[in-house]
């Protein structure tokens, strides 16, 4: 067929069209000609600011992260992401790459480029050998079907919109964690695009280096992943289910706590047997029943939820001592897929936060708070007492317990270093207009208040805050002097650009930072050569 009867020829040159009849000063930062050329390499497509899609296309899950990118890069192929840095690098503000756009801090957008990879959603199954290769922006939804028609698994995001991209490079944990350790750990092998376009794979084998850093050091610091290959593990059904307690009462608040104590007691790190996966709520809901109309009125409950890897009996028999505690009201359990429970466990008989049906998405912040040693009964009380002062009934606090495959993952196997964390305390809030922006953020900062005597100084880095100070030691712990020296070799020239990067240890006020010893192996993988 001759060229110009493709489309791509006929797409491109509507584009090109359009571009000529527009105001030169629309230029200014990319001209026509630098765009026309990408373009006509791309197998994707860009959108500019004139477009009618820009505006949705911008956009984020979050919708208090606002930014106006100079352009959109579609990626529709691989060796479109070169063709995007390298216009990307062109213009005098910083690129970012978005995969699913979930980024809680909103690094997934900026004011330069945006390469949006999201169509590198491609994921293959060899059955055999139980290995899948998974693109950068498959979504778990795709991921977690893929896998349930083989009867294979690897722990997966909950939100089913989020992508892998993001997600590995930040650790990922999910309702199987326990059992299978963090998404990152997990990992075979990746394929990495570097800011000057080549794609380097890293591997326990081949440039371990990057393959470490990637694994927990935060996207969108050494390159582009591409791609990812995973160990994969047979997963038949499962058994899951949801305990309820109120928040109304005095009585209600001693058997709410009386409930985390037992969970502390005997379901909390080396007391938390590996098949069982654990995560407790404080959420508004319209009752404990279905049925109920999201709304009318909402109140506060202690909510536990989890999945256990194993036989019905098993799971009950593990759950049993929290269903027989005073106050508590099983919701349901039930056994299924892991992909249906992955869906039930966060969302019947009713979402957190509890939205009526129609309802946009509001606006959101949150904060990830690690916890290690144990708390008192005054300290669980008074973490439910300040949960119900929320200034609105979106507020969703949560705790996703570590104990397990990823407690027991060698420290130095990857960049993901909150090991001994017994769990991540999440606090989430929302607002739909300025007047409720205000207390609902204060409602977080007094929160972090709280928490700071009980912190261990850790922060789940796929959860960042804008504006957090020391994010470095908080996300990355000991392992950000490594880090900065991986992204030194894979990243020389600074092409990867965000508010929170990884970046050199400095001591308090500036000056010279440490002298910095780094482990031998990771120092000798850093002497090597690139692999290309």
């Amino acid at each position: 067929m001759p060229h110009h009867f493709t489309r791509k020829f006929h797409r491109d040159r509507a584009l090109f069209k359009r571009w000529a009849e527009l105001d030169d000063a629309l230029f200014e930062k990319v001209s026509r000609e630098r765009l026309i050329a990408a373009q006509s390499k791309l197998q994707g497509y860009i959108v500019l600011p004139s477009d009618p899609a820009y505006d949705a296309d911008r956009k984020l899950f979050n919708p208090v992260f606002n930014t106006y990118p100079v352009v959109i890069v579609y990626c529709a192929v691989e060796s479109d992401v070169a063709i995007a840095l390298d216009l990307a690098k062109a213009l005098p503000l910083p690129f970012t790459v978005r995969s699913g756009g979930h980024c809680t801090a909103g690094f997934s957008a900026g004011y330069g480029a945006l390469i949006d990879v999201s169509a590198l959603d491609d994921a293959t199954v060899d059955e055999t050998n139980q290995i899948a290769t998974v693109g950068t922006g498959c979504p778990f939804s795709k991921l977690d079907s893929v896998l349930a028609g083989c009867g294979l698994h690897v722990p997966g995001g909950e939100c089913a919109d989020v992508c892998v991209g993001g997600y590995v490079q930040g650790g990922g944990y999910g309702f199987t964690s326990v059992t299978y350790g963090m998404n990152c750990d997990n990992v075979i092998d990746m394929r990495v695009m570097l800011a000057d376009g080549t794609i380097v794979t890293a591997s326990e084998t081949v440039n371990r280096d990057l393959w470490w850093a990637v694994r927990g050091g935060t996207g969108g610091n050494f390159g582009v992943l591409l791609s990812v290959r995973y160990r994969l593990r047979p997963l038949g059904d499962v058994f899951g289910w949801a305990l309820i307690w109120p928040l109304a009462t005095d009585a209600d608040f001693q058997n709410a706590t009386q409930a985390l104590m037992l969970l502390q007691s005997d379901y909390m790190l080396d007391a938390l047997p590996p098949a069982l996966n654990v995560q407790v709520s404080l959420c508004y809901q319209p009752g404990t029943e279905g049925g109920l109309s999201p709304s009318g009125p909402l109140y506060p409950y202690l909510m536990v939820r989890g999945l256990y890897v194993g036989s019905q009996a098993d799971g009950q028999a593990a759950i049993q001592p929290l269903c027989d505690l005073p106050g508590a009201i099983v919701q349901w359990t039930k056994v299924d897929s892991f992909y249906d429970l992955n869906n039930d466990l966060l969302n019947v008989p009713y979402g957190m936060p509890c939205l009526p049906p129609g309802s946009p998405m509001p606006f959101e912040d949150k904060a990830s708070r690690y916890v290690t040693r144990a708390l008192t009964a005054d300290e669980w009380q008074g973490l439910l007492r300040f949960y119900v002062t929320s200034p609105n009934t979106l507020s969703y606090f949560y705790m996703e317990f570590y104990g397990g495959a990823i407690n027991a993952y060698a420290p130095e196997g990857n960049a993901f270093v909150h090991r001994t964390s017994a769990f991540n305390a999440v606090l989430d809030v929302f607002w739909f207009n300025d007047e409720q922006k205000g207390p609902a953020e204060d409602f977080l900062e007094g929160w972090k208040d709280y928490l700071q005597p009980m912190w261990n100084g850790e922060i789940y880095q796929n959860y960042p805050q804008v504006g957090q100070p020391d994010y470095g030691p908080c996300y990355w712990g000991d392992a950000q002097a490594g880090l900065y020296a991986v992204k030194c070799k894979y990243d020389p020239d600074g092409a990867f650009r965000f508010a929170q990067e990884v970046c050199p240890i400095m001591p308090p006020g500036g000056g010279v930072g440490p002298v910095i010893i780094l482990p031998d192996w990771l120092q000798k993988a850093l002497d090597q050569p690139i692999a290309r």
